[in-house]
């Protein structure tokens, strides 16, 4: 199955969305192996694995537990950490 991850902050720098091909009973933790690898290919001034293993997965309404079982074309938020002051 397809889906398309939607990216903001650091994650933005590789594009607007990143579509990502799947197993068909994907859940939510299965995104990051594959999203690390599609990433490798481009060179970054952070640790990509770090950002991706630290970073949640949203729909428009929830962020997602890692056993949610995907559904193919899903649109997904990657939600990168973040820090204020």
């Amino acid at each position: 199955m397809q889906i398309t991850l939607q990216t903001f902050g650091a994650f933005r720098q590789f594009g607007q969305n990143i579509a990502l091909e799947l197993s068909a009973d994907a859940k939510v933790a299965d995104i990051r192996a594959p999203l690390i690898a599609a990433l490798a290919e481009f060179s970054a001034s952070f640790d990509i694995a770090g950002l991706v293993d630290s970073s949640r997965f949203a729909t428009e309404t929830e962020i997602l537990a890692e056993d949610v079982v995907l559904k193919s074309g899903s649109l997904i938020t990657i939600l990168p950490p973040v820090s204020g002051g």
